[in-house]
């Protein structure tokens, strides 16, 4: 009975102890409901929240305030070149300004306007975020900018609608077309000179149309970069002229800048050394002595020169022959340019007068400022005259003009002797006046051809210029630069080369100087660093990648070219 009674009890507890165990489960499962409704309710709700506040920024109206609606703005004309590609042109764009009243967190605005402008002075926008007055906060919005301020939805931000100036080629014409300020005034270049015609209104529409050619200003660019390397060179420029328009083809000086960066220029080594630059060139000179004796006919091609000493005096002024014509006791006028005789020059002009050859510098225009559409252009230092410096002037010292002048010189020369006022605009009517002969003039070219030819037994200083089919005439100078703050000269040179071509019928003038080039041992096996080996070297590379664009190679052979230039040496 007991062990029965015993048994059931034991049952019983067991029972208990599964119910108790199921209540248990339950009432855990329970508690695991209600934490998962919790979840999902936070869940819904924070969804809801959500929705809520993107509904409400879709319906806000919270869209930067745009300051003038006009969809254009433009106010100043394109620049294109001769062949219609686009140099400077006006673009629509967008300048942000912040109202720091209307500014609700300071440093949140702070964190999404660094986001998108991570160049800012953050420093410096902080401490205007706390002034009241509106400002602004970056110009010329690019497109990208201009879309993700728009979705800030920021009620401080306002917009002004403006005109930014782009300048596709960069660095290609900075010394040319120059900059405008950010109220759209040009301060430089042809943006400065051409500033009313460029805002005219009722001329928006047409182009203001250049002579300069991209594709040869491009090439002659690359090559004068090449040529800083291999001559070391501190910088370098070039000129091309259309001999028969006094249109300007290319006009490129290194070292140059990037329009686009509108920088504020302080260096004297990024002025345009075409125009504002002005320098004694040398030996270039001589041809313009050679010139008037032969105008006044003082001389002629054959005339001799005798017993030309190594060197002269004039006052207490020592004359040094070129170094390389010292041991040349009689030359030709032909010899005196190819041999580049010093004490020759100064024989011509002895013959001629010294006020006849100042005149001549005068007439052809050595000693004015250069007519030039742009605003950075220097006039050349008046000149006391004396009868040393005028005697020096005959092979290029004492005197200084800039090497558009000198160019243009050139090309009045070989023209048929008239004297063109140099223009960069494609369509300006042309004004000239005839300085020599045409029968001077072919002389003339003749002579420069002398100096370059190859096939020539006196080996002149240009022949690096020769490049077969084109018919090169020039002539090189090698100047020493004056000191700067005292009287004379230091070894440092300004080399240069003036060239025409072809030489019988001539097209183009071109000019290339190298400031304080070096020898090139690795080019030329030693260190020879005159302008015939280097400033007449580029010319011709120069000459031969531009010839083919330019068409002007010749169409006879170089060997025909040297018996008729023979020939005409005895008429």
């Amino acid at each position: 009975m007991k062990k029965k009674i015993s048994k059931n009890l034991e049952n019983k507890n067991q029972l208990n102890l599964i119910f108790d165990d199921s209540k248990l489960i339950n009432k855990t499962n329970n508690k695991q409901d209600n934490r998962l409704n919790i979840l999902i309710s936070s869940f819904l709700i924070l969804m809801l929240l959500f929705l809520i506040k993107l509904f409400g920024l879709g319906l806000s109206d919270y869209k930067p305030q745009i300051l003038n609606s006009k969809t254009d703005n433009i106010q100043r004309r394109t620049i294109v070149d001769t062949n219609n590609i686009v140099l400077a042109q006006s673009i629509n764009t967008y300048n942000l300004y912040l109202r720091p009243k209307k500014i609700k967190n300071k440093e949140n605005i702070l964190i999404k306007l660094k986001i998108i402008f991570p160049e800012l002075n953050f420093q410096k926008l902080r401490k205007r975020l706390n002034t009241s007055k509106t400002f602004i906060v970056k110009r010329n919005l690019t497109p990208s900018q201009y879309n993700k301020v728009m979705q800030l939805g920021e009620p401080s931000i306002e917009l002004e609608l403006s005109e930014t100036r782009i300048y596709p080629h960069k660095n290609l014409f900075s010394h040319i077309i120059g900059q405008i300020d950010v109220d759209n005034y040009g301060i430089s270049g042809l943006e400065y000179f051409f500033d009313e015609q460029l805002k005219n209104k009722d001329f928006l529409n047409k182009p203001l149309k250049l002579s300069l050619d991209s594709t040869i200003q491009y090439i002659v660019r690359d090559v004068l970069l090449n040529s800083l390397d291999v001559f070391k060179a501190k910088g370098a420029s070039a000129v091309i002229i259309n001999v028969n328009t006094g249109k300007i083809i290319s006009l490129v000086s290194l070292p140059d800048y990037d329009l686009n960066k509108r920088s504020k220029l302080s260096s004297h080594k990024l002025i345009n050394k075409n125009t504002m630059g002005l320098y004694e060139f040398g030996s270039v000179f001589k041809i313009f002595t050679i010139a008037n004796a032969l105008e006044q006919k003082k001389i002629s091609i054959n005339t001799q020169f005798n017993d030309l000493p190594p060197q002269l005096f004039c006052g207490k002024f020592k004359i040094n022959e070129y170094e390389y014509s010292k041991d040349k006791k009689n030359l030709t006028t032909e010899n005196i340019l190819v041999k580049s005789s010093n004490i020759g020059s100064i024989r011509i002009v002895q013959k001629t007068g010294l006020v006849s050859h100042q005149k001549f510098l005068k007439e052809i225009g050595l000693l004015d400022k250069s007519k030039i559409e742009i605003s950075e252009k220097s006039s050349p230092n008046r000149i006391r005259w004396g009868k040393c410096n005028t005697l020096t002037s005959s092979f290029g010292h004492g005197v200084n003009t800039s090497l558009l002048q000198l160019t243009n010189a050139y090309a009045a020369l070989s023209n048929g002797g008239y004297l063109i006022n140099n223009s960069i605009l494609k369509d300006k009517k042309i004004t000239k006046k005839q300085i020599i002969s045409s029968n001077t003039s072919q002389i003339i070219n003749r002579l420069l051809r002398a100096n370059v030819d190859k096939y020539n037994s006196i080996k002149g200083s240009g022949r690096k210029a020769d490049i077969e089919g084109y018919f090169v005439g020039g002539k090189t100078g090698t100047a020493r630069k004056p000191l700067k703050n005292r009287k004379g000269y230091s070894k440092n040179t300004i080399n240069t080369f003036s060239a025409i071509y072809p030489y019988h019928s001539p097209k183009y003038a071109i000019s290339v100087l190298l400031d304080e080039p070096q020898g090139a041992p690795k080019l030329w096996g030693h260190s020879r660093n005159e302008a015939g080996w280097n400033s007449s070297y580029i010319t011709g590379l120069i000459i031969k990648k531009i010839g083919p664009i330019l068409d002007t190679k010749g169409q006879f052979t170089n060997e025909i070219s040297s018996e008729k230039y023979a020939d005409s040496k005895n008429n």
